[in-house]
């Protein structure tokens, strides 16, 4: 990855760390990973865009690796994230972008595409789903789906306890994460009912690193989370019930950009929201088609990266055939 620039820009009052390819005279592809991840996420899809023209960002996002971590809960409420990304669009040199995004970066692309569809070209969204607006606050909605079971973003929900868990011992928590949420993993033992206990004790240690998250690989994002921990990221967790507080009396939202949904038959997200994937078409104007890949679990951009590429790319192609057809 010796071709991709590591940088840092100021944006929305923080300083945020990316990986960075291309330059502002080309088209803008701005990539929002998800937890627990960093910029490096996307390692496979950068080198194809900056070979095919693209000025493609990959920022580790707040909170996130060597991006500013700001304290308290309400510094990642969802507003404050869709400001980020409108003003990373602007820092780089640019009115609008091609949003690619995974998990929780997923989720923030949709809520950008839905507040400022003017600064988005496209939508490429994968792993969450769009399932418009909640009728209650998304922690309710948990308790009372799962009970007095165990679900994760419950757990993450306490303060310092999962901080402590997942810090213990980095290494082997991001190796049994990347492979508990894989296509390799049994689900059915990741998601047994259970009454107590912590994040990791169902996500056995694999034998061997996937040729997609090679040890070197891991050690990367061993030392962001090392160097930064996890407050940053669970706090975006914590602050599932402040967005829906925020955004409970927005009346718009319709997604109006392009969009495509990519995401892995195995992905335990998908088994979770089904019923948002299914309606996720009443609220896209623009949807060009919804990709469901085989032997691909959570980590849908590393796990099937040819598949992603090519599908990402096909969209990207199509967008500015587009855009050259409405300039002429």
């Amino acid at each position: 990855m010796s071709f991709i620039r590591e940088t840092r820009i100021e944006a929305n009052g923080l300083r945020f760390y990316l990986g960075e390819v291309g330059g502002p005279e080309q088209p803008l592809v701005l990539m929002l990973h998800g937890f627990p991840e960093c910029w490096a996420s996307w390692r496979f899809q950068l080198p194809v865009l900056a070979e095919s023209g693209y000025h493609a960002v990959a920022p580790d996002l707040r909170g996130y690796g060597g991006t500013d971590a700001p304290e308290g809960v309400a510094a990642y409420s969802q507003r404050e994230l869709v400001r980020d990304v409108v003003a990373l669009i602007e820092a780089l040199g640019h009115s609008e972008a091609v949003l690619v995004g995974h998990d929780f970066g997923s989720a923030l692309a949709w809520q950008v595409a839905r507040e400022h569809p003017e600064k988005v070209r496209g939508l490429v969204a994968l792993s969450v789903p769009y399932g418009g607006p909640a009728p209650e606050p998304p922690t309710e909605t948990m308790k009372r789906r799962f009970g007095d079971h165990f679900f994760y973003m419950l757990y993450f929900q306490q303060p310092d306890i999962p901080e402590r868990e997942l810090a213990a011992d980095v290494s082997d928590s991001l190796r049994r994460i990347f492979h508990g949420l894989s296509a390799h993993a049994d689900m059915n033992q990741v998601f047994a009912p259970r009454r107590d206990g912590g994040f990791l004790d169902t996500m056995p240690r694999p034998a061997e690193q996937p040729h997609w998250m090679r040890e070197v690989d891991l050690a990367y994002y061993v030392s962001r989370f090392r160097e930064h921990g996890f407050t940053g990221p669970l706090n975006w967790y914590r602050a599932l019930d402040l967005h829906w507080r925020q955004t409970r009396r927005d009346r718009h939202w319709r997604i109006t950009p392009p969009t495509i949904f990519i995401a892995g038959r195995q992905d335990p997200v998908i088994a979770l929201n089904r019923k948002a994937l299914e309606r996720m078409p009443e609220y896209l104007d623009d949807h060009r088609g919804t990709w469901l890949l085989d032997d691909c679990g959570h980590w849908t951009q590393m796990e099937q990266p040819a598949q992603v590429t090519s599908l990402l790319m096909g969209f990207m192609e199509t967008r500015e055939r587009e855009r050259a057809a409405a300039s002429s």
